[in-house]
């Protein structure tokens, strides 16, 4: 498919551009086994996503706010502390500060979306400067990815309309989200999601790494005017 039309380019963090660590079944069970000392049988949230099943939790509480805001704030503080010990040991993938700084420097506006918390993304990335105009996390948002109001707000920061606008990603859920918000969409194999079921999402391309999109779009000329995020600029001042 020719991207011609692609002005920016929304990235996925984890996997995508830094390495995926993470035990989402030991994450998946911590919050099952918040829900159990809240008296909620593991199966009536044994089907959402993690933050998704907190959510559940807390609305099958709602009749005790007073209970429900305890198990939220119980099971995001140990979901968080799980991310936590994580991020201490993820990296950002080889050569891909390179490959951001190329791609902004061929003219694309650059932006991240996650769901994963500030505080991991801020331990992560450590000092390293990325060439990107926003990082938008979970906290920044009401409505995590892959709900498209995370990825339409990303989008809006960069002024960029979706039909001019690419999603990358390593998840099904990130190439369902950016199929759904009528994004062009790359799948990257560097997560925990084989190549076939990456290819049953229908991404418009599916490479082995974000260090070969560059090769898959044309220049748009010198970046100009746009900003980069470092570290101190994840949840301390608004997004540009």
């Amino acid at each position: 498919m020719a991207f011609d039309n692609i002005s920016s380019i929304v990235f996925d963090f984890d996997g995508t551009l830094a390495t995926c660590p993470y035990d989402f079944a030991f994450m998946r069970q911590s919050i099952l086994a918040t829900a159990e000392e809240f008296g909620l049988a593991r199966e009536r949230l044994a089907g959402f996503g993690l933050l998704e099943a907190i959510g559940e939790g807390a609305k099958l509480l709602a009749e005790e706010p007073a209970r429900a805001g305890a198990f939220r704030r119980l099971a995001m503080r140990r979901l968080g502390d799980i991310e936590y010990e994580a991020a201490a040991k993820t990296r950002l993938l080889p050569g891909m500060p390179r490959a951001l700084a190329e791609l902004y420097g061929r003219g694309y506006r650059l932006g991240v979306v996650t769901r994963n918390s500030t505080e991991a993304v801020r331990l992560i990335l450590g000092d390293v400067v990325l060439p990107v105009e926003v990082i938008l996390c979970r906290e920044d948002v009401e409505r995590p990815k892959p709900h498209l109001d995370h990825v339409r707000q990303v989008l809006a920061r960069l002024e960029t309309p979706p039909s001019r606008a690419l999603m990358v990603g390593d998840h099904p859920t990130d190439i369902q989200m950016g199929r759904a918000a009528g994004m062009a969409t790359v799948a990257v194999l560097t997560g925990q999601t084989g190549e076939a079921d990456l290819r049953a999402t229908a991404p418009d391309l599916v490479l082995p790494s974000v260090l070969a999109l560059a090769d898959c779009l044309p220049a748009r000329g010198v970046q100009a005017g746009a900003g980069a995020v470092c570290t101190d600029d994840l949840g301390t001042r608004p997004r540009i």
